[in-house]
């Protein structure tokens, strides 16, 4: 099979079009499923110091606490991840970004964003929480959410 690809620069950087002959309809539905599977983590409930397996789609926001994380997720819950956040840069390809020195904030849960004072960015997410996107990352945040 041969794969032809074709740059446009007025495509949104969160669109594929693949145009294929229909007999290739259930090897592009599998391949479909690998692409969308879903990816997970594992933290730790310190309210029951047991591990559990969440979602990235899940995750409203994580949040530098020392050497550890906290991950707030969109149903309200909190869980800790033994990590720092220099060392979750990865999940920026999945839509998490860092909004400033000690956040990552799930760009799929932002309900609206506005100006804020010294050139930086308000953010509120879906869940109605709100939060502050440093001038660093102000400019990079816009323009993925345009």
């Amino acid at each position: 099979m041969k794969f032809n690809y074709i740059w446009k620069n007025n495509k949104p950087s969160s669109e594929i079009e693949i145009i294929s002959n229909p007999s290739n309809k259930e090897l592009l539905s599998t391949f479909e499923q690998h692409v969308f599977q879903s990816i997970t983590l594992s933290a730790t409930d310190f309210k029951t110091n047991r591990q559990v397996m969440i979602e990235l789609n899940d995750i409203e926001a994580i949040e530098a606490s020392g050497h550890f994380t906290k991950i707030f997720l969109i149903d309200g819950t909190e869980l800790l991840l033994n990590k720092i956040l220099k060392e979750l840069s990865y999940l920026e390809s999945f839509g998490l970004v860092r909004i400033n020195n000690s956040m990552i904030l799930n760009l799929n849960q932002i309900r609206s964003f506005a100006s804020g004072s010294h050139a930086r960015l308000e953010v509120i997410t879906k869940q109605q929480n709100k939060y502050i996107v440093s001038r660093h990352y102000a400019k990079s945040i816009k323009e993925r959410l345009i």
